[in-house]
């Protein structure tokens, strides 16, 4: 097999996606091509003083029907070509594409004329696509070869060894057996196709060289982020020991260890406990997050949304309670499990919830619904608070992002949180949307209503306790 990959070149999927695109691009500027030559042959003729014989027509119409047949056929015999070195590939395919192309040119460019033909420039065009992805010793070749051949046809038909097919009406005397034009003509066209193909293939291997240089120094960029964020990621495992030895302690004295204490003491000791509890946990998600993000990291387990949910409104009980707000909670009876990863579920529904109560006024209301349908289940999260003003919507996926509206309701945050939430349910295969108004709200308060959407597949399992449908979906 003609080797054409070069060793400098990464044979990366980036670089084979690249070639099967351009050969495609190639298809289809081959079907405009067929177009054109159709239209020279049976059209032109009509349109501008043009007169073929009927020998040329019928050759002209075989090589038209000849290259309908075989573009096709290339249509479909690309997807089956392999992306490697040492083997037909994408590359092989290119170079029989050019050559296939440049051969059926030079039967044209015969019939029509030789050197007095107007279809011989598309050489140059040919020649150009080609020292865009050719080795320079491949394209130097082909163009040397089309060169010779020009030059073989031009010579045989000057000392009438082969006929002269003229294209009548383009030139009033005759030039093919004309010396100075025939000269003149070959020396601008070697010239300009010599200059076309080096100065194209020289910026080719140099934009290749640079995005290489630029891939390798990205690579390096991110291995460095990577590294420092490992690093970033020990240190917070390393906070985590302080807060477990201080929950300890507390936890020994609670279980009177140095004597009683009076029960206010006691309610405050128990709070502690519960806050450095939610500290080590909250500690937990931001590694499982950095896993997630950095190491591509995820577990698949049995998921109760419904519990999640449940949960998490228990945990935000005590700033419910202090915003009097009315939070209603509904959802199908039949039980379902999904497959995913708890604890980022968990935070990107914790999330949500929060916001929705961070963000409701007093005496507000939060809604949250969850039901099942045929092939997924649908959570709503509404609320009737600030509300997102109608040309921030699309934004508020995108990292670091606030709305305008928030930062009058004195509450802290870095804009992260629901590009977060977005990308959790997106590695569940989920999507994510959003309305303001929400169906709650009204004109003073608008509020907002998130619907996530998690997508399954129901299966039957028996069990010896309990039948129940088992949800196997996606991370």
């Amino acid at each position: 097999m003609l080797k054409l990959v070069p060793e400098w070149i990464d044979t990366t999927e980036r670089f084979w996606a690249s070639l099967k695109r351009r050969n495609l691009f190639f298809i289809k500027l081959r079907f405009i091509a067929i177009a054109m030559l159709f239209a020279f042959n049976y059209l032109f003729e009509f349109l501008i003083d043009i007169q073929l014989t009927l020998f040329q027509h019928n050759l002209i119409g075989i090589i038209t029907l000849f290259l309908f047949v075989y573009n096709i056929s290339l249509l479909f015999v690309r997807k089956h070509i392999k992306t490697e070195r040492g083997r037909f590939n994408p590359l092989h395919l290119s170079l029989l594409q050019i050559c296939v192309d440049l051969l059926l040119l030079t039967f044209l460019i015969f019939i029509t004329g030789g050197i007095e033909s107007p279809l011989y420039m598309f050489y140059i065009f040919h020649l150009i696509i080609g020292s865009l992805i050719l080795p320079g010793i491949v394209i130097y070749s082909i163009a040397f070869t089309v060169l010779i051949s020009m030059t073989l046809i031009t010579s045989l038909q000057y000392f009438a060894i082969f006929p002269h097919y003229c294209l009548n009406g383009i030139y009033k005397t005759e030039l093919y057996n004309n010396p100075e034009y025939i000269i003149t003509t070959l020396i601008s066209f070697g010239l300009m196709t010599l200059v076309s193909v080096f100065l194209t293939n020289r910026i080719a291997h140099q934009l290749y060289l640079n995005e290489k240089k630029l891939h390798a120094a990205l690579k390096e960029i991110n291995n460095s982020e990577l590294k420092k964020q490992k690093y970033i990621m020990g240190v917070i495992h390393e906070i985590k020991s302080p807060i477990a030895a201080t929950k300890s302690i507390i936890s020994l004295i609670l279980d009177g260890f140095i004597g009683d204490f009076s029960p206010k003491i006691n309610q405050k000791l128990n709070r502690a406990v519960i806050r450095l509890s939610e500290s080590l946990e909250m500690i937990n998600n931001i590694l499982r997050i950095s896993r997630l993000r950095l190491l591509d990291e995820k577990t698949s387990d049995d998921v109760d949304v419904n519990k999640i949910l449940d949960d998490i409104i228990d945990l935000n009980s005590e700033n419910v309670l202090a915003k009097q707000l009315s939070v209603t909670r509904s959802t199908s009876n039949n039980f379902r499990i999904i497959k995913g990863d708890e604890v980022l579920l968990k935070l990107a529904f914790s999330n949500l919830i929060g916001n929705a109560i961070k963000y409701s006024h007093k005496k507000g209301k939060v809604k949250i619904d969850s039901y099942f349908g045929e092939n997924s289940i649908t959570i709503n999260i509404c609320d009737n608070g600030i509300g997102i003003p109608e040309n921030e919507i699309d934004k508020i996926f995108d990292n670091y992002y606030r709305a305008k509206n928030s930062n009058g309701n004195n509450e802290e945050g870095a804009g992260v949180g629901l590009s977060l939430v977005k990308e959790i349910i997106h590695q569940h295969r989920g999507s994510i949307s959003v309305d303001s108004p929400s169906q709650i709200g009204t004109n003073k308060n608008p509020g907002t209503c998130f619907k996530i959407i998690l997508p399954f597949e129901l299966k039957k399992l028996s069990n010896e306790k309990n039948n129940f449908l088992m949800v196997k979906g996606g991370v």
